[in-house]
């Protein structure tokens, strides 16, 4: 084994029995706690019979930690760094010669896990419920209403922890790639972003020999037979890599038929781990926001309610996506890949709205109803805003009432925006309650104040067409004047200032 290797396992290795002395982080306050495995006799089954399987998850460790300790600690290192060198060592060393024993993560990803250890001890808390999974359907003595049983248990104990279980209500596309951070990281890292796409695959492909299997023998044939193809896949990357994140109904179909619960728990986890890369790697999420963004987005992967579909609406998506965007089928596969049908990078969020089942839209959402908001009714005086600063009548550049009207549908009709307006009391007040007769100053000072916003802000500027809105120069002259006073401490003129 080559030094380089050998310094990483000892880097892997070294929390076991070492203590590990890390500068501390900046004070924060975090309640998480780790927990083990449910006690049961299935435990370590998969690991005593697919022994080569099982040690290729403990390399996987290795490659999400050191993906967000570089993230996170090197936000200016060159993208070779994960392309190349990290690539590198993990397809040619690690994956080649595995670790025996699961890692412990936190020994290499030190500054990532004291940021957000919330996030961390989530997904560890899923990989678990993963294994736990992989040991019931992998003990040969099990009839399979004793296996049904048994993955409900390990389910319900999963939930037990509502602080770190991912919700069981699948969630749509928008919620990984709608937000103002989205796709930087599989657009910036290709290689590693389909490395960790190929993991993914694999690791809920794998339940799908085990489930088709008639007999231990050809269990064990079908799960090397889709670990095989997990090599092939890495090779030549990104060539034969998914093109979009690997869904367990597509990859694994038999196992999400008959577990529906935990196949979108592992599809939300995965959604996840792009959501946490692509903050990492956000040029537009300050450093100082990092924790702040994760923690949001750790919410809603935990909660039942936001950016929520059907269990048919997630169906659907999933055939929408396509098989062959995602790697191909874990069993029964031909020679040659599959010929995917999108472009790499391609983005699915928003393909559910207006034409997939169960998907909220702004319609669904009580006073955010375009044509019939309170207070926001395109006016017939459109001199009804004088008073805001850079609107004043007879101002070249001042803006006409539809055009303005014209900007708040568009922002309205953004998903995130949306998702923004639904969580804050103030700005959905001013729906709620905005007069009538003064619905001009109204709707500017909504639209003014949702510029200003820092987390619409910068969903705007990653979009093309609502960054030339933002642009416009009495959008912006309005928009000076609210930071001028504000940072000289003088209140915000009446149409400026939230009710």
């Amino acid at each position: 084994m080559r030094v380089r290797t050998h310094c990483r396992y000892v880097l892997c290795l070294v929390a076991f029995g070492t203590p590990f002395l890390a500068e501390p982080a900046a004070a924060q306050w975090s309640q998480v706690h780790e927990q083990f495995y449910l006690p049961a006799p299935h435990n370590w089954k998969f690991r005593e019979n697919y022994r080569v399987a099982d040690r290729l998850f403990n390399a996987f460790d290795y490659g999400h930690a050191i993906l967000y300790e570089v993230l996170y600690t090197e936000p200016d290192a060159p993208t070779s760094k994960l392309e190349e060198a990290e690539y590198r060592f993990i397809t040619q060393e690690l994956l080649v010669r595995p670790p025996r024993v699961p890692l412990e993560e936190g020994a290499i990803e030190v500054a990532y896990g004291k940021m957000a250890p919330e996030a961390k001890a989530m997904f560890e808390w899923a990989h678990i419920l993963h294994r736990q999974i992989y040991d019931i359907l992998a003990m040969e003595d099990l009839s399979q209403q004793a296996k049904d049983d048994a993955v409900a248990e390990v389910i319900l104990y999963y939930k037990s922890r509502p602080d770190l279980s991912f919700s069981s209500s699948p969630k749509t596309m928008e919620l990984m790639e709608g937000q103002y951070y989205s796709t930087v990281f599989r657009n910036r890292y290709p290689k590693f972003n389909g490395l960790i796409w190929a993991y993914h695959w694999l690791q809920v492909g794998l339940y799908e020999p085990l489930m088709v299997g008639e007999s231990l023998d050809e269990r064990q044939t079908g799960v090397t037979a889709t670990v095989a193809r997990f090599r092939q896949m890495i090779e030549r990357a990104p060539l034969h890599m998914p093109r979009l994140m690997p869904m367990t109904g597509a990859v694994a179909p038999t196992f999400a038929a008959r577990y529906p619960e935990a196949a979108i728990i592992f599809d939300n986890l995965h959604s996840m781990h792009d959501v946490v890369s692509d903050i990492l790697a956000s040029e537009a999420v300050p450093r100082e926001r990092k924790r702040a963004e994760i923690l949001i987005a750790a919410e809603r992967f935990r909660d039942l309610s936001s950016f929520v579909t059907t269990e048919e609406g997630w169906k659907e998506m999933v055939a929408r996506m396509g098989l062959n965007n995602m790697g191909g089928p874990a069993v029964g596969f031909l020679a040659e890949f599959p010929a995917p049908t999108v472009e790499r990078g391609a983005v699915m969020a928003g393909m559910e709205h207006g034409n997939m089942p169960g998907v909220a839209t702004g319609a669904d959402m009580p006073g955010m109803e375009h044509g019939d908001m309170p207070g926001m009714e395109t006016p017939a005086d459109a001199e009804a805003h004088v008073g805001m600063p850079g609107m004043e009548p007879g101002d070249p550049t001042s803006m006409s009432m539809n055009k303005m009207m014209a900007r708040y549908q568009r922002m309205m009709a953004d998903p995130v925006i949306r998702e923004r307006i639904a969580t804050d009391p103030v700005l959905r007040g001013m729906i709620e309650g905005a007069p009538a007769d003064s619905a001009a100053r109204a709707a500017m000072e909504f639209v003014t104040l949702l510029l200003a916003d820092p987390q619409v802000e910068g969903r705007i500027h990653a979009a093309p067409e609502l960054h030339r809105l933002w642009q416009d120069p009495a959008v912006q002259r309005c928009l000076e004047t609210m930071r001028a006073l504000k940072a000289a401490g003088r209140p915000l003129p009446p149409t400026c200032r939230t009710p």
